[in-house]
């Protein structure tokens, strides 16, 4: 069986006694592993944080010199003495040269991949010393620039030389910190002669009810006709088929063919069972010899890209069509060690919450921890995975295009077993970008081989059964963003300063970039910022957005839609309620666009420091107001309002497709200057299939004929829950004078949890609460007179809360005559 030794105690560093000055850090210091250089130091108190203001400036010395981190360890006691020992490196960023007493025992380049290097031969049992050299990551990007000329990339054209997490150099989302260290585990590792390599699975076909599975186990060492492979797959401690191999080879193919299998789904189409699969490598007399285990799940996934002689793009899963409804996802830190597992939970339970059904994982970051894909296994979150290429060229030459073939095969043979991972991708905007800044052939692109020769053929042989996609966006067309086949990025929308509501010109199939700005949560801002600098043009605040313009970009949309004011508290809450309106309408339009628009990933779900960005969630894992417009407009149901000729037309856009819905439509006809409630009326609806259906046409001249108007439409279960509301405005919201409404609020309280009540004696159009100790679990609702809204609130420091010490805000109040 394998023995591991963790080597992650006892670590100090410093900076490398070459670099000119910076005496006072030349004295080893202690630090912890994993970690980063910076961490380090922030964690000795030595810099300030890198977060806050503008010290980012202050700190790029850091990533410009070199630095050591050394620890010290005996030999295990439980380790053989006479059986080869390896070191593993999981991973290290990214430029280093390892020592083990003395001597050099490995130089890595790569932070994507791990390492095991034999050291058998230079350990001592007592008091080994292991020294890890780190390179500057600019410097060393430069100087392969230098040496094999600059390439066309976005950013730091540098970045495109280092295989290192293309966002440490700074993007339009967040700072640059080029971070140094040990990021991963390291441990010492020993084996027997033979052990089990690598374990794959994969649903080969699944026929009424049955499916055909495949387990693929390598081996490695010298395998003897001794050996003995055992498979098992079991569903809640049960087994349900297990498989002895008596003639096992290096690369072992073992099919089974499982009877009513508990299929996985994707989040809101279905469960996700997960099945354990068990492999136990044995010797003749019965002796395990080494044991992998691994969580599967038995579904098929297919990406249809031409039906009926027409362009599509649409996902299937056990052979039902699924409207992909997703986030972007990005490193959750600058940091990447601060990534703790609580994190990922926090932000993926909350994606699940918001009624999401895939994560892409964008190529500019990290193909990120064993956690992650776990947890989309759990929650039926699909992952589009991008290999690590970004926004630019990246070059070719030999010892370039080897360390990238290790670096594909170790991540897909890491992750292949996920159910979740849905579909690969070569690389984010590389050709789109190519095609628009320098050549319209794409095939002239630097790196072009490595996503359409390179990462399919390895593809074929370790993961054939996945689909895989060259680029996003990417398509049949002369222009990889073209709408008529493949994938798109839609940003003329916001970053080329079109307005949203333009949306309605798109008619992608399928849209995998899409977002709008916001500043984070107020109580973010509070450790980012001096109380004198929470100012909407201060330019400490301004500096937390790396968009170029984006702050004026803020303040045009926002003119655009709704009133300006620059109090801190307001902006926030007006910002993010445009930012909110803008995915809303965006997502209505391409989920009412079907059967053509087949999918929509927003981006982004997190950040990697405070900002203002397109995030939904900020970096203190704080919903925005957006996020609960994203929830609405992601659940299963929703209702559209669309003017066609002179008619309205309601239409229940419905996912669940084999649910039949019965319930009943509320109308609610408020006239603007009054804010008063002058028609409503209600109609029974059965609903028995999942297109667009038309619930109600209303004549536009019976609207008009009492003047300005506001519509809400609310559609409600058979059991009056509320199952979606939505609204129609002809003209924009800053147009629109209503009156303040008067919203009472009841708190009901316990330790952690309870909720709080609210009335309006008038509609309350997209209602917020603030308070800085509570997370309210609704947000930017429409509150009609008569209505009770119960809001479920967490409380966990068991701060006492009156009801004066809630914050409201509420349009009507920006809007009042």
């Amino acid at each position: 069986m394998k023995k591991k030794y963790d080597l992650s105690e006892n670590w100090t560093f410093k900076i490398d006694d070459n670099i000119g000055g910076y005496n006072e850090f030349k004295e080893w210091m202690k630090c912890e592993v994993p970690g980063t250089v910076h961490t380090d130091l922030l964690n000795l108190g030595l810099i300030e944080d890198p977060f806050f203001e503008d010290n980012e400036l202050e700190l790029g010395w850091i990533s410009e010199c070199d630095w050591i981190y050394k620890t010290s360890f005996d030999l295990p006691d439980e380790f053989e003495k006479d059986s080869p020992v390896l070191i593993v490196f999981e991973g290290l960023d990214t430029i280093a040269e390892a020592f083990l007493n003395g001597e050099s025992i490995y130089k890595f380049d790569n932070m994507f991949r791990s390492y095991k290097i034999d050291i058998t031969s230079k350990l001592v049992e007592k008091n080994n010393k292991l020294e890890i050299k780190f390179i500057s990551p600019i410097k060393y990007a430069k100087s392969l620039e230098d040496k094999h000329g600059k390439l066309y990339v976005e950013l730091n054209t540098e970045r495109a030389y280092i295989r290192k997490a293309q966002y440490s150099f700074g993007w339009d989302w967040g700072p640059s910190f080029p971070t140094m260290g040990v990021y991963k585990p390291i441990y010492l590792l020993q084996k027997d002669s033979v052990s089990i390599k690598n374990l794959k699975f994969n649903t080969l076909s699944i026929s009424g009810s049955k499916a055909m599975v495949e387990v693929g186990v390598e081996v490695e060492g010298a395998v003897n006709p001794d050996c003995i492979l055992e498979i098992s797959l079991s569903l809640k401690g049960q087994l349900i088929k297990e498989k002895t191999v008596k003639d096992v080879y290096n690369k072992n193919i073992i099919k089974m063919e499982i009877d009513k299998p508990a299929l996985w789904w994707p989040c809101c189409q279905g469960d996700q069972p997960l099945y354990s699969l068990s492999t136990v490598l044995k010797n003749k007399n019965e002796k395990i010899i080494d044991l992998e285990k691994r969580k599967v799940g038995i579904r098929t996934i297919e990406v249809i890209l031409e039906e009926n002689g027409e362009n599509t793009f649409k996902f299937f899963i056990n052979k039902k069509k699924i409207f992909i409804k997703g986030v972007n996802w990005i490193p959750t830190d600058s940091f990447l060690p601060r990534a703790s597992e609580e994190k990922y939970r926090k932000l993926f339970f909350l994606a699940k919450k918001a009624n999401c059904n895939m994560i892409r994982i964008w190529g500019g970051g990290v193909y990120e921890q064993d956690i992650l894909y776990k947890l989309c296994d759990e929650l039926g979150l699909m992952v589009w995975q991008d290999f690590m290429f970004a926004c630019g060229a990246y070059p070719e030459y030999d010892e370039f295009i080897e360390n990238i073939k290790i670096e594909v095969k170790q991540n897909v043979e890491r992750l292949q077993h996920h159910p979740s991972l849905a579909l690969w991708c070569g690389n984010n905007e590389c050709e789109w970008l190519w095609y628009q800044k320098k050549d319209k052939d794409i095939s002239k692109l630097p790196g072009y081989q490595i996503y359409h020769n390179l990462i399919p053929g390895l593809l074929k042989e370790v993961d054939p059964m996945r689909p895989y996609w060259p680029s996003s966006p990417s398509g049949n067309d002369e222009d990889p963003n073209d709408q008529n086949s493949g994938n798109t990025h839609q940003w003329n929308i916001w970053s080329n300063w079109v307005d949203y509501t333009e949306v309605i010109k798109d008619n992608s199939l399928f849209v995998s970039e899409f977002g709008f700005q916001a500043p984070a949560n107020k109580k973010t801002w509070t450790a980012a910022l001096s109380e004198k600098n929470m100012q909407c043009d201060n330019p400490m605040f301004v500096f937390h957005n790396k968009q170029v313009e984006g702050q004026k970009r803020i303040f045009q949309f926002l003119s655009d839609h709704l009133p300006v004011t620059c109090e801190w508290d307001d902006f926030i809450y007006l910002s993010q309620l445009n930012q909110g309106l803008a995915l809303k309408n965006c997502i209505e339009h391409w989920r009412s666009n079907s059967p053509v628009t087949k999918g929509a990933i927003i981006w982004q779900l997190n950040d990697c420091w405070p900002a203002v960005s397109w995030s939904i969630i900020d970096s203190d894992l704080i919903p925005k107001l957006s996020y609960f417009f994203v929830r609405n407009v992601f659940a299963p149901k929703i209702i559209t309002i669309e003017k066609e000729d002179s008619y309205l037309k309601l239409k229940l856009n419905n996912h669940n497709w084999d649910e039949v819905f019965t319930g009943c439509l509320k109308i609610h006809l408020i006239e603007q200057q009054s804010c008063k409630i002058i028609n409503d009326y209600t109609k029974e609806i059965h609903i028995n299939d999942c297109v667009n259906n038309t619930i109600q046409k209303i004549p536009v001249e019976e609207l008009v004929k009492n003047g300005k108007y506001i519509l809400v439409a609310s559609v409600y279960s058979k059991d009056d829950k509320l199952v979606c509301r939505n609204f129609f405005i002809e003209q924009r919201w800053k147009d629109v004078k209503l009156p303040k409404p008067k919203i009472d609020i009841e708190i009901k309280s316990g330790a952690e949890a309870g909720y709080i009540c609210l009335k309006s004696d008038l509609p309350a159009f997209f209602v917020d609460l603030y308070h800085p100790e509570i997370s309210f679990l609704d947000r930017g609702f429409i509150l009609l007179p008569g209505e009770e809204k119960r809001i479920m609130l967490k409380n966990k420091r068991h701060v006492p809360v009156e009801v004066d010490d809630i914050e409201l805000f509420v349009l009507n109040n920006y809007l009042d005559n």
